[in-house]
């Protein structure tokens, strides 16, 4: 079995979906449980994205010198970046890291939210819009190991 932890990018409480006791969240909290995590035998932690948190390709990006083997499921959300960029960064996080990238594609979310993400689509729509930029994002990464170029028309 495969378990996961989590970095609680926004912050961390003692009670699930309060902030009661809660801490912000700070650089050396988030090292402190990668590090555990990583000494404990988990197989990865899940970093997350949203309005309230802070990004996760930095997150994870500032936490791979800190670990070993830890695997990072990093959030990435189709439409806030091209998906030649988000290839760019999985490609570059995955040799930086020795292979230890993961991504999470999350395609849903609290409308007010995607919307100061300037994503305006319904359900539907962004389910579509993950479909072509996973498509995209793929052949990206694919034929940049063969130096070949690649044109999309819809």
């Amino acid at each position: 079995m495969k378990i996961f932890w989590f970095i609680p990018t926004h912050g961390d409480s003692r009670y699930l979906g309060t902030s009661k006791g809660a801490r912000q969240v700070d650089h050396a909290y988030m090292k402190q449980i990668a590090v555990a995590v990583d000494n404990l035998g988990y197989e990865g932690v899940l970093i997350p994205t949203g309005r309230s948190c802070e990004d996760p390709w930095i997150t994870a990006a500032s936490l791979i010198d800190a670990t070993k083997n830890l695997k990072f499921l990093v959030a990435l959300r189709p439409g806030v970046t091209t998906p030649a960029l988000a290839a760019r960064m999985a490609a570059t996080f995955d040799r930086l890291s020795n292979g230890r990238v993961l991504l999470n594609l999350v395609t849903g979310g609290d409308e007010q939210e995607l919307k100061g993400d300037g994503l305006y689509e319904d359900h539907a729509t962004r389910y579509k819009t993950a479909a072509e930029y996973t498509t995209i994002w793929r052949e990206i990464l694919k034929r940049s190991h063969t130096g070949e170029s690649f044109t999309i028309s819809w």
